[in-house]
């Protein structure tokens, strides 16, 4: 039989067994903290949708965990108006977009590109690519830019570089406005959703980067025999295979974030630069690997022509800048002006 004493003691055991308990369960929590690899994010714009992105960047993910193994990297896929605010609140810590993203980003959050893409098509690795604008083959009424007009128009998204922006370029080019001289005007979201706008006759032509039709076709999900191209510029740049309607820019770069550390930067550039077009990561990615930064001033000279973030008042001369840069030629008129009043006056 349990007496007081013996029951205040069992009492006392039950309660340090448990203290020791969640002691050990502290301990290891703390351990396993210690010893778990930190994330490492990388924000990738996925242009094609979340599930193409996810089976083609992955592995380069798994890459770097080998490279790295200090690191664990996890891939962010995002969509066009979210790579900004990733960025901005520093969620991720490398960014991996379209050049015209690159340089705003840069502009705004100092980013600083590591490494650009060599994108690998039917066997070759390219550091260049287009946009492309096409029509359905059986279109009798469009075979140049100019037969735009009046149509219903698809591109990808307003900042989608390959699928919108570089087609602006020509479009303003040959005096096209797409706000008044398209009958109607979208975006789909992703270049698949504009080709299927086109094939399916929701949209007369569209937009979208150079290769991606390619690869459509190579994917088994489209034939490029059921499309027309327009504004054919494959002559100005022979060595480019593709179907192309617009001038060439430099591919996509990786970029760090500015609080990223730099010594996990350098690391990482070093990674990439050595991955070779065989290595698993490579073959998912569809690329030949990775080279060093491209010169990226033709993305500036678009976006600068275009007016378009982070010139988007680029040339536009304001009061205030006017009154900063000539008060003292505005004074002394002023004052000129005020004294012949006043001696005139006398």
């Amino acid at each position: 039989m349990l007496v007081e004493a013996d029951i205040y003691w069992m009492r006392i055991g039950a309660t340090r067994l448990i203290f020791l308990l969640f002691l050990v369960c502290c301990l290891s929590v703390e351990l396993g903290a210690q010893g778990a690899a930190p994330a490492v994010r990388i924000g990738i714009l996925a242009k094609r949708g979340f599930q193409q992105c996810y089976e083609q960047w992955n592995q380069t993910a798994e890459y770097l965990d080998v490279k790295i193994p200090e690191s664990t990297f996890i891939i962010v896929p995002l969509d066009f108006d979210k790579v900004e605010v990733v960025v901005k609140n520093r969620a991720i810590d490398f960014i991996f977009a379209n050049p015209s993203d690159y340089v705003f980003l840069e502009t705004r959050y100092r980013i600083n590109r590591i490494v650009t893409l060599k994108n690998l098509i039917m066997g070759q690795g390219y550091i260049e690519f287009g946009g492309v604008v096409f029509c359905r083959a059986d279109r009798v009424d469009m075979h140049g830019l100019n037969d735009l007009k009046n149509k219903v128009f698809a591109a990808v998204d307003e900042t989608s570089f390959g699928g919108w922006l570089m087609t602006y370029r020509e479009l303003k080019k040959h005096g096209i406005d797409p706000n008044t001289d398209f009958s109607r005007f979208a975006f789909a979201g992703t270049h698949d959703a504009v080709v299927k706008q086109v094939l399916s006759g929701d949209a007369d032509a569209g937009t979208m980067r150079s290769d991606t039709l390619e690869q459509m076709e190579a994917e088994g999900k489209i034939r490029k025999a059921q499309l027309r191209i327009l504004n054919d510029m494959g002559a100005e740049y022979p060595a480019f295979p593709f179907a192309l309607s617009t001038r060439l820019y430099p591919e996509w770069p990786l970029a760090k974030l500015q609080h990223t550390d730099l010594e996990l930067a350098e690391k990482v550039a070093s990674a990439l630069l050595e991955m070779k077009p065989t290595d698993p990561a490579a073959l998912a990615a569809n690329c030949a690997g990775w080279t060093i930064p491209s010169n990226y001033e033709s993305i500036n000279e678009l976006l600068k022509e275009l007016r378009v973030a982070p010139y988007d008042e680029y040339g536009i001369v304001t009061a205030a800048q006017i009154l900063e840069q000539y008060w003292p030629h505005i004074l002394a008129t002023a004052l000129t002006i005020l004294l012949a009043i006043t001696m005139t006056g006398m």
